[in-house]
């Protein structure tokens, strides 16, 4: 269950990216089953993550450190949307 949906701004390669880090409980890491369902619908939503992982330059999306990263607004918006 998500609790809370805490957003942020960083920058991946100077490109400013806009991110969203779910509080969920219980932790996430004990019980996967939320997480894995957001990066699931992430994938179906915006298309597949980089082919390397993280921080290739100019990705639509990554999901890194416990926190989704967009670099539109709008799909920050529509994560928020969804899981909030």
């Amino acid at each position: 269950m998500v609790v809370t949906l805490e957003t942020n701004i960083g920058t991946v390669y100077g490109e400013t990216y806009y991110t969203v880090h779910p509080v969920i409980q219980p932790v996430w890491q004990s019980n996967p089953a939320e997480w894995n369902s957001m990066i699931t619908w992430t994938i179906a939503t915006f298309g597949p993550a980089p082919d390397d992982g993280v921080w290739t330059p100019g990705a639509r999306w990554y999901v890194n450190s416990a926190k989704f990263w967009f670099r539109e607004p709008a799909d920050r918006d529509w994560f928020l949307l969804r899981w909030s």
